[in-house]
């Protein structure tokens, strides 16, 4: 047999020889697909309220009316001071054992009723008319002075004085809301009255 041949015979034993060796390691050995996308270091760990685009409460006081004369009336029909809660995120917020409150020295003043819930990117507009005993909508137990003072929003641990929102105000015109502009991350200014929904000016 002539030597090119057998050259040729050996560099294919050899080739199938490598072959083998690579099979049986991966066999014994597999490389699982994808390995580098589970590094564990790459994950977010994201809860159910978790919105990365808000870096402050995720629940605002967004407008408020404290001489509401003819504006806005309550499910009984009646044109009492209210304010508008704003949710920031993408996500239901469940404001169970959160309170509002007129006073710094009592900001566990009203209770939010159990299971109350704002919905994503929703609007809730509670009464401020210290008439809890109605049966429809949410009303507390304070009213709003028209010569002004301040509205907070606070955390279940008042204690510790988890304020999540605290508005001060001066004395505010009949009729005239007080709101974010814009609408859920600004200033408070004199707004559009817009209860229930996003903020306008004219």
């Amino acid at each position: 047999m002539p030597k090119f041949q057998i050259f040729l015979i050996v560099i294919l034993i050899g080739c199938v020889a490598f072959v083998s060796c690579e099979r049986a390691q991966q066999m014994v050995s597999p490389v699982l697909p994808n390995e580098a996308a589970m590094d564990p270091s790459d994950m977010t760990n994201m809860t159910d309220t978790d919105d990365p685009s808000v870096t402050g409460p995720s629940v605002v006081i967004n407008e408020l009316m404290a001489d509401n004369d003819n504006t806005f009336a309550d499910p009984q029909g009646d044109y009492d001071d209210w304010l508008e809660l704003h949710n920031l995120t993408d996500n239901p917020v469940l404001l169970t054992g959160m309170y509002l409150s007129d006073k710094e020295d009592e900001p566990t003043k009203w209770a939010f009723p159990e299971n109350t819930e704002i919905p994503a990117n929703g609007y809730l507009v509670v009464w401020l008319d210290d008439d809890e005993d109605a049966s429809e909508g949410l009303h507390a137990n304070f009213k709003l002075s028209k010569d002004g003072e301040t509205a907070m929003l606070v955390d279940t641990d008042a204690r510790d004085n988890q304020v999540l929102d605290s508005i001060p105000f001066g004395e505010q015109g009949t009729d005239v809301a007080f709101g974010r502009w814009p609408n859920g991350t600004g200033n408070f200014q004199v707004v559009e009255a817009t209860p229930g929904a996003e903020n306008a000016v004219n």
